[in-house]
């Protein structure tokens, strides 16, 4: 029997463990929300895309899932999957609550990942998937999965919703905005050191454009990208850009850039970093991740000299 032709209730019984597989048995119809995806692997590549801490927060909207993940109040990562890339998706009411994420991407990869045995690349799988979640919020957030007829439940502890950080990141606020085909800009920062200290970041309208600068204890190396550039889709510079962020951001960007088709990057006049990315996991049914970062000094001399040791120039 097929999660898509049967409706499996979940059970009143709370659990004290974290996560529990049982039997599906029948229950009230107190379902807040219920959605169903053919291949589990898409939620599980998305939300791997944002796992840089161990709690998130779970929302469920009209429009969609969204799924929060912040960490030291200095980033924020966001997964919206569109209702259009469920194959069935209800809502009775909006849903808010905080979850462990390693615990679900653990459910969702329960029946195993298998690689092809020459290129080691992950293979297609059919494990289905319905997620369920009653409207009562002692009850736990549910995950039925199901491979060639066996159907695992797995029950996840709800936590505590928590406030979340708000950046207050404005588009008429937006300084620069520069979309980079991802596969081309995970290219441009293979050539920059990022186990630096720190990245700088220059924009400007002057050749050559965009600048990305490692500062770490064994020198510094950069990488530029011009206007003209294959890389680049769109270029918009209304005043020049000079910040230093984190390496680690741009190591969580590495991380979305594996399964992102495009990639863009905003930046607002108080420095703020929103880098989104479309994603396409089921064929014309786009799902976005995106990260805001804050910077880590704000450098407001734009100096020619970068003291970069080694340059690298992309361009056609």
């Amino acid at each position: 029997m097929s999660l898509f032709d049967t409706h499996q209730e979940d059970t009143d019984e709370e659990e004290d463990n974290n996560v529990q597989k049982q039997e599906p048995t029948d229950g009230g119809d107190d379902i807040a929300f219920i959605a169903k995806l053919k291949s589990s692997r898409t939620l599980a590549s998305i939300l791997k895309t944002i796992h840089f801490a161990d709690d998130a927060i779970f929302c469920a909207l009209p429009t969609g899932i969204k799924i929060i993940v912040e960490d030291k109040q200095c980033v924020q990562g966001n997964a919206f999957i569109d209702t259009r890339v469920f194959e069935s998706y209800e809502l009775t009411k909006q849903v808010r609550f905080r979850f462990h994420l390693e615990t679900v991407l653990n459910c969702l990869n329960i029946f195993g990942i298998p690689l092809d045995p020459v290129t080691h690349e992950p293979l297609p799988t059919n494990v289905a998937v319905q997620i369920h979640y009653r409207e009562n919020q002692t009850h736990p957030l549910q995950l039925y999965l199901e491979e060639e007829g066996v159907i695992t439940e797995c029950l996840i502890k709800v936590l505590d919703d928590t406030d979340t950080i708000d950046f207050d990141f404005q588009t008429e606020n937006v300084v620069t905005k520069v979309v980079f085909k991802s596969n081309g800009f995970k290219e441009a920062l293979s050539e920059i050191d990022l186990k630096a200290d720190c990245i700088e970041l220059i924009i400007t309208q002057d050749v050559p454009h965009f600048r990305l600068i490692a500062n770490g204890c064994g020198g510094c190396t950069s990488v530029d990208i011009t206007q003209d550039s294959p890389v680049m889709d769109t270029f918009l510079c209304t005043e020049p850009v000079h910040n230093r962020y984190k390496t680690q951001f741009f190591q969580y960007i590495v991380r979305a850039l594996s399964i992102a088709s495009k990639l863009s990057l905003r930046i607002d006049a108080a420095g703020i970093l929103c880098a989104q990315f479309l994603i396409y996991t089921e064929k014309d049914k786009p799902s976005l991740v995106e990260y805001f970062f804050g910077p880590d000094e704000e450098l407001n001399d734009i100096e020619d000299n970068t003291q970069a040791s080694d340059v690298v120039l992309i361009e056609d």
